[in-house]
């Protein structure tokens, strides 16, 4: 019966190993997948856009309200062209959600966007934004879909 019993213990303590394993994952997932998020939102707060493209799968697809889908190619060119110097748009990032299943993740989250003209004048929108996240060859968790919702104006 003792051994019964200790070879009980034994399943019940690896299945609940087991079971904490995939739960570890997605944690360590969601923490590498938010700061992701923060360093593109800093690095695009400084304008450094070659360090805010860390952040895009190689076969990135995103679609934004009205343009052109984007794309790495689109990414790194606009990266590749950018100039010193502080940016025309700041953003602002609020998390919502992040959903984690081993090598896919989404994430829903609300940003805000200010826009200065040369002139000094400030625009404020917000949008939400729906993002799919794969792991990579490497280890990283990268942005490979994405797509935006509409521009909401908000008060200066």
């Amino acid at each position: 019966m003792r051994i019964a019993h200790g070879l009980l213990a034994l399943a019940v303590a690896g299945s609940v190993s087991a079971a904490s394993e995939p739960q570890t994952a997605r944690q360590d997932a969601e923490r590498q997948i938010r700061a992701a998020l923060a360093r593109w939102t800093e690095a695009a707060n400084r304008g450094d856009w070659k360090t805010a493209l860390e952040v895009w799968a190689p076969d990135l697809v995103g679609w934004v309200p009205a343009g052109a889908d984007d794309s790495y190619a689109r990414e790194a060119d606009g990266a590749a062209r950018s100039k010193p110097g502080p940016p025309a748009e700041t953003y602002e990032l609020k998390i919502e959600e992040v959903l984690v299943d081993q090598t896919m993740a989404v994430v829903r989250d609300v940003w805000t966007m200010t826009s200065r003209s040369q002139g000094g004048v400030t625009r404020k929108q917000r949008f939400r934004s729906f993002e799919v996240w794969r792991l990579q060859p490497d280890g990283r968790w990268r942005i490979a879909r994405w797509i935006d919702g509409p521009f909401t104006p908000l008060s200066n």
